[in-house]
């Protein structure tokens, strides 16, 4: 997973308008298509940008520090006015008259704009969601992350975002209350999780917080920016106390007293009356194709069987008896743990060192961004997945990061660490994001935003290639490998069961830990994902069957004068695409090489 500005989630916040109206044309001359199409290119991802100042800080971009944007249902409506006008605008474009790249850029230009329509107008997800993983109590505590201090002006920035924070906290908490008076309540289990994040973040003394401990320490002694100094201190604790912990205390009041004796116990999305539209939506976001819930979930039960055979015949290979015994037995080996926090990144930095070392067998062109591997912070660590990848900003200012979960060493199973490090860092979603990101011949928006199918599916896709390059090095990392596809594969049985077929919690964490070999601990957190986002858990393995496919019918195709570097690097060239437009790419790629 990767939480490039938590993408999944983007399409379910209210943006603010970028231009006035949002959708209208500029005034003047009438330019070209390709002109047109830029512009509109511009326009929205300034929107994006004013809608998610906090984003815009992330990707390097520090002219809107001051801002922390609204969740408020008047800047939802104001949003959606304006993607409305842009899909329109880009409707108007003649896209002959476009040469193939631009034809590709208004492709995905028009994708994205009708996603994150279709999912707000299906979901209406302001009004339910209380989110453990993005919610605004998980993500204002890593502001400091990306707001780094280095000036006065960047301090006053900082003082501002936080003076903001309880009115962001009271439109969360009118679009919930509206949303109980029509019927839409989130799963209890979702609001159990926040209400003990929030419960542990106040029983933070403030100066010990991550609002407030990181920030001081980078500024100490000559660090201190000049024109900042006590006074600036004194009004960032009690801007914190007063306006951080008061929205974080009202937020949970409001949780506990209010949405918690109403909150459901079905955890799937198709238990709330619009639940089937936007379960269809969201799988229609994730993975840019109409599949019905029935077609994922039937894909996954298949993949299942396969994969099942696959590793039960490494097992035997290493004798090693029956697969549900090996599982059993290697979760219980002392080898397989580590005691400690920094062991754990440490074996992770030997990982990453052992990917790169062979990427130059398997790619022409490699990104220059240089990867971390950094500890999930304690305020999020316990509800957090095993592993993610954390993008670098456009400035420079930091690297891009491998985040890895130390919580509890003793739940975190060694044989599978190396398939999610080749998953989450390189060859996965370092190497095809950091691309994207290093492309400036794309526009902002493309290079930043995408389909998830593919990003996700290429980062599976790079566990498998992984196994080509000669990485897993035992018979019980190549175990891991194909329990993390197992995994990927149950995930299309779990999510559909969940949200279109009534399954319950209990009953996916089952299928989850029989299926995989997870610890319960693991498996708890990645359904309690799943029930969270329906629909994004799916596009992993719908995405790497894709890239798998098409590989194999360009080797067909041109046999001994497939280039393997050559494929990846026109598969990776335009950001994130659908995965038509890769078919397409690779099509035209393999007639060049013809």
């Amino acid at each position: 997973m990767n939480l490039r500005a938590a993408l999944v989630v983007c399409l379910s916040i209210p943006l603010a308008t970028a231009c006035g109206g949002g959708g209208a044309p500029p005034q003047g001359r009438r330019p070209d298509d390709a002109a047109t199409l830029s512009d509109i290119s511009k326009d929205y991802w300034e929107e994006q940008m004013r809608h998610a100042p906090t984003w815009a800080t992330y990707l390097g971009d520090r002219s809107r520090d001051g801002e922390l944007g609204r969740a408020s249902a008047s800047e939802d409506e104001r949003h959606v006015r304006a993607l409305r006008g842009f899909a329109g605008r880009v409707d108007l474009v003649n896209r002959k008259a476009l040469d193939a790249d631009a034809q590709i850029t208004a492709e995905m230009l028009a994708f994205v704009l009708k996603r994150e329509i279709e999912v707000h107008d299906a979901c209406q997800g302001r009004l339910w969601t209380v989110d453990q993983l993005s919610g605004p109590q998980t993500t204002f505590p890593e502001l400091p992350n990306a707001h780094t201090v280095t000036t006065a002006k960047q301090g006053r920035d900082l003082l501002a975002r936080y003076q903001q924070i309880d009115e962001y906290f009271g439109d969360v908490v009118a679009g919930l209350r509206e949303g109980l008076s029509k019927g839409l309540v989130a799963p209890k289990i979702n609001v159990d999780r926040v209400l003990r994040q929030i419960r542990e973040m106040l029983a933070q003394p403030v100066a010990e917080s991550p609002f407030i401990a990181p920030v001081f320490l980078s500024v100490e002694g000559a660090a201190m920016p000049k024109g900042l100094g006590d006074p600036w201190k004194a009004q960032m604790l009690a801007v914190v106390e007063q306006s951080v912990y008061g929205g974080l205390r009202a937020y949970g009041e409001f949780l506990e007293k209010e949405l918690l004796p109403r909150a459901r116990e079905s955890v799937g999305v198709g238990a709330l009356p619009l639940g089937a539209a936007c379960y269809a939506a969201s799988i229609r976001a994730e993975t840019g194709l109409d599949l019905t819930p029935d077609a994922v979930h039937r894909l996954g039960e298949a993949e299942v069987e396969r994969i099942s055979r696959e590793m039960a015949s490494v097992v035997k290979a290493a004798g090693g008896g029956e697969l549900p015994a090996y599982l059993e037995a290697i979760s219980k080996r002392k080898d397989q743990y580590l005691p400690d926090s920094a062991g754990l990144l440490e074996y992770n930095r030997e990982l990453m060192a052992r990917a790169m070392r062979a990427l130059p067998r398997a790619f022409g062109r490699l990104p220059k961004t240089i990867i971390e591997v950094k500890a999930i912070e304690a305020f999020r660590e316990k509800d957090a997945p095993a592993a993610y990848y954390y993008e670098a900003p456009q400035d420079g200012s930091r690297p891009a990061y491998y985040y890895v979960n130390t919580f509890r060493p003793d739940t975190r199973l060694l044989y599978k660490m190396p398939a999610l490090a080749f998953h989450e860092a390189v060859p996965g979603h370092h190497l095809q994001i950091a691309l994207a990101a290093e492309n400036t011949g794309l526009p902002t928006f493309q290079r930043e935003v995408g389909l998830t199918a593919f990003v996700e599916g290429w980062a599976l896709y790079a566990e498998g290639l992984a196994d080509e390059l000669g990485l897993y090095r035992t018979a019980d990392e190549k175990l891991g490998q194909l329990s993390y596809e197992m995994w990927r594969a149950v995930r299309l049985v779990v999510d559909s069961g969940l949200h279109a077929q009534g399954w319950t919690r209990q009953r996916a964490i089952d299928y989850l830990v029989a299926r995989t070999g997870h610890r319960v601990e693991e498996a708890t957190n990645e359904v309690d994902r799943y029930i969270t986002w329906p629909g994004q858990a799916v596009a992993y393995k719908i995405g790497e069957l894709e890239i798998r496919k098409l590989r194999n019918e360009a080797q067909k195709t041109l046999g001994e004068r497939f280039d393997l570097r050559g494929f990846h690097d026109v598969l990776l060239s335009h950001g994130a695409v659908t995965l038509a437009t890769a078919r397409r790419l690779v099509e035209a790629w393999v007639a060049q090489q013809k």
